[in-house]
């Protein structure tokens, strides 16, 4: 079958759209005929009908009613894609977007580094607790948490995540934890996005209390729930790569090392399909695999 022309699928999607031959025609800026001879065009190459022509209006038949939502949702994408390039000022400029606990405690710690190689590149940093879409906002990359891959997304996981306990040296010198049986003396800090974070700790390291577990304040970010820790409030259940400068430093111990969780998620760079040999897409993207690597 051949390929139906991007002009008769935007005048079908207009006429859908305003079901008027007439009022898709004022918004494409073109006549009424020229816009009925498209649909016409389209529905002979799809070799079936997408209206109802009814008398000075319109309906969509049951193929059209169905092609309509993914040729519209096309359309959008290709409208932000061109919203995007057309608003990207000269030069090279990248805008990334991740998590608010590791933007602060892992990217902007090494950012410094970024922009002495790579002066010449404008680096936007957003922070956002959800899943960008690539292909509606002005992001280029992102580094998200997940399982991954992502259909219709190029992606590369860059670190592992093992979650460990953690506590302030004075609260465990007040209650020491040398081992399971000694939680029970403890309030769990709870990270509200993840509230079976617990639950699942205890599963894979093979703990079982015999009291029910005391559970203290709920924090929404991995670098509240640090710096609840630090300050003596509970213990605290986070990424080991995000607490190794309060573990070096002594601002926090780490008991129980030897119950550490290996989870099955981890932390992804992503960015749409096509863009692999933009020059600030490689040079980020190798840069940032670097970083990962001497990380973990």
């Amino acid at each position: 079958m051949a390929e139906p022309s991007l002009n008769a699928i935007r005048s079908f999607e207009a006429a859908g759209r305003h079901l008027s031959f007439s009022r898709a025609a004022q918004e494409l800026n073109v006549t009424p005929g020229a816009v009925s001879r498209l649909v016409a065009e389209l529905e002979r190459t799809l070799g079936a009908p997408l209206f109802r022509r009814l008398h000075r209006r319109l309906e969509l038949t049951e193929t059209g009613a169905a092609y309509l939502p993914p040729v519209t949702d096309a359309l959008e994408r290709l409208r932000a894609a061109t919203r995007q390039i057309s608003a990207r000022p000269r030069g090279d400029r990248l805008s990334l977007s991740m998590l608010p606990t590791f933007a602060m405690r892992w990217f902007m710690p090494r950012m410094p580094d970024f922009q002495h190689r790579y002066p010449g590149i404008a680096v936007e940093v957003t922070v956002a607790d959800r899943l960008v879409d690539l292909s509606a906002e002005p992001i280029d990359m992102q580094i998200r948490v997940g399982r991954g891959p992502w259909p219709g997304l190029w992606s590369e996981k860059l670190l592992e995540e093992t979650a460990i306990l953690v506590a302030a040296p004075a609260l465990l010198a007040e209650k020491p934890l040398r081992r399971p049986a000694d939680l029970r003396r403890h309030s769990l800090l709870v990270h509200s996005t993840r509230p079976q974070a617990w639950r699942d700790w205890l599963a894979a390291t093979g703990i079982k209390l015999n009291d029910k577990p005391k559970f203290g304040p709920s924090f929404e970010h991995f670098f509240m729930s640090i710096d609840a820790a630090i300050n003596g409030l509970g213990l605290a259940l986070v990424p080991d790569f995000m607490v190794r400068e309060e573990l070096r430093h002594g601002r926090l111990a780490e008991p129980l090392s030897d119950h550490r969780q290996k989870r099955r998620e981890g932390y992804w760079l992503v960015h749409r399909l096509g863009r692999e040999r933009e020059p600030a897409i490689c040079a980020f993207r190798d840069w940032v695999r670097e970083q990962a690597r001497n990380s973990s």
